[in-house]
């Protein structure tokens, strides 16, 4: 009874994502503001460097595997199902944007989220207005290489979920404590 009651408090708090979501973008836009406080910044690069970011995309026609490798000395990689194409990249740390050389021109991108399961990043400009894709979604290889577009972005929602379920908690908790020291000093 006991294990019924603490169930049906937990589901009290579960936060779902909402049906209505349709595209990569529309999910990155609605988790990522809700994420924010626990993204890393460019300049702390141990979250990014040297490792095998996988390019996530919504669409069933893409079905290369594309990895992004940001090396330690600027150097960055593209690597399409085994094939390597170099570029460049660096970082303005002031405004938390990246700078990168790839194919004969190079692109500004300012970071949207980062942690070490997520590199997500934002092209500057109004790409939508253009027809351009917006949001660049990378998911480390090592956590998120198996996932379809959807999972992983349950699993990057689920950053919200935990610390929220934590907050709420936490929370509740409080207010229990305090409930029960105006009820014990009252009587």
């Amino acid at each position: 009874m006991e294990s019924k009651m603490w169930d049906n408090i937990s589901n009290t708090f579960e936060l779902d994502l909402p049906k209505r979501l349709e595209n990569l973008e529309q999910y990155v836009e609605h988790i990522v503001p809700k994420i924010q406080p626990w993204s890393e910044d460019l300049w702390e690069t141990q979250f990014y460097i040297n490792k095998r970011w996988k390019e996530i995309r919504d669409t069933d026609s893409y079905h290369e595997v594309v990895l992004h490798i940001f090396m330690e000395n600027g150097e960055y990689w593209v690597v399409i199902d085994g094939d390597i194409t170099k570029g460049g990249w660096q970082i303005f740390k002031s405004t938390n944007s990246l700078v990168v050389d790839y194919g004969g021109k190079s692109q500004m991108f300012e970071l949207t989220f980062l942690n070490e399961d997520f590199f997500i990043l934002k092209k500057h400009g109004d790409q939508l207005r253009k027809g351009k894709q917006k949001y660049f979604v990378y998911g480390n290889e090592k956590s998120t290489g198996k996932l379809d577009w959807r999972n992983a972005m349950e699993k990057l929602y689920n950053i919200y979920r935990e610390n929220s379920k934590f907050s709420t908690w936490l929370v509740v908790l409080v207010v229990i404590i305090i409930g029960f020291l105006v009820f014990t000093f009252n009587f």
